[in-house]
């Protein structure tokens, strides 16, 4: 059957004709392979008895995404075309090629950055981070397809200090969850012995739970009670201009701050920049570095004296 078809088919060609304007003729059906090689690097214009092809940026981009060359599209037209070798064409491909790959994308599950590059380095070429699988993309920056968790981690158990950060480039301060105890109720045997309280063990004890009430009353107005003049929001000129000379001087600051919970704290700090509606600064006593909100900014009092600016 394969023989009598043969008979009435046309025998494939093993060439094409280049065409000055960049379309390409395949007078009549092509060999598998050729035909194959031309439908990676150029694009059908019309079918037919003749077949013709258009040769575009775009067919040449899906032949090198492929994992083509520039030399093996270059001879594919030089060793199967029948006619010259228009320059436009040897131009477009030759720019095509220039220009791919230039823009690389990929994905990263964290990334890792630091003004001191030799740190990086360091952290690089310890074999401990071998697991954390980091890559450098740049001078400051290393990625990893692990997440930030995983990453910090492993960097903090080599003896590494490293700290999250959001979107905006701000560290994320997190603060561990305080539990309470799970309330184990012991049962009662029937039959067993209760104890047995006297009436004045039994007033001393009603006395102590109303003086315990009553602190507790106390402490609370102490902390919601908030001075007029020092709710959110107010946050004067004069306020945020003690706080721009304290962090250009890296000088010492009494904050007054309303917390999340409306009370009032007290926090000795050192500003290190103020920008897009926060402060950023450290804490006095850990030096670890904190975020507030202005407008939560109720007072602040220079604890340093200032020298004279010039």
């Amino acid at each position: 059957m394969t023989d009598l078809l043969g008979d009435l088919l046309p025998t494939p060609l093993d060439h094409v004709l280049v065409q000055p304007d960049l379309s390409v003729v395949a007078p009549g059906p092509l060999e598998p392979d050729l035909a194959g090689a031309m439908g990676m690097v150029a694009e059908v214009e019309s079918a037919g008895a003749a077949t013709v092809y258009r040769v575009t940026a775009g067919s040449l981009r899906h032949a090198l995404d492929a994992g083509w060359s520039a030399d093996r599209i270059h001879h594919l037209f030089a060793d199967r075309s029948r006619t010259p070798i228009p320059q436009a064409l040897t131009y477009l491909i030759d720019d095509t090629a220039r220009r791919h790959g230039g823009l690389r994308a990929g994905s990263a599950g964290c990334y890792l950055r630091s003004d001191d590059a030799a740190l990086l380095a360091g952290i690089l070429a310890d074999r401990a981070n071998t697991p954390l699988r980091l890559r450098r993309i740049a001078p400051t920056v290393l990625v990893s397809p692990l997440s930030r968790e995983r990453v910090l981690d492993g960097l903090r158990a080599g003896g590494y200090a490293p700290v999250p950060e959001d979107t905006d480039g701000a560290v994320v301060i997190s603060k561990p969850q305080s539990r309470r105890s799970t309330l184990r109720m012991r049962s009662i045997r029937p039959g067993a012995d209760l104890p047995v309280l006297d009436d004045e063990r039994l007033a001393g004890m009603v006395r102590a739970l109303r003086v315990a009430d009553a602190d507790a009353r106390r402490s609370r107005r102490t902390t919601t009670t908030i001075d007029m003049t020092e709710l959110p929001g107010m946050t004067t000129a004069t306020t945020l201009s003690v706080l721009q000379r304290a962090a250009r001087q890296r000088s010492r600051v009494q904050l007054g701050y309303v917390d999340a919970h409306g009370g009032t704290v007290q926090r000795t700090i050192r500003p290190v920049s103020i920008g897009a509606g926060y402060l950023r600064a450290e804490d006095d006593r850990t030096d670890v570095l904190h975020t507030f909100a202005l407008h939560r900014i109720t007072a602040a009092t220079p604890l340093d004296p200032h020298p004279e600016e010039s």
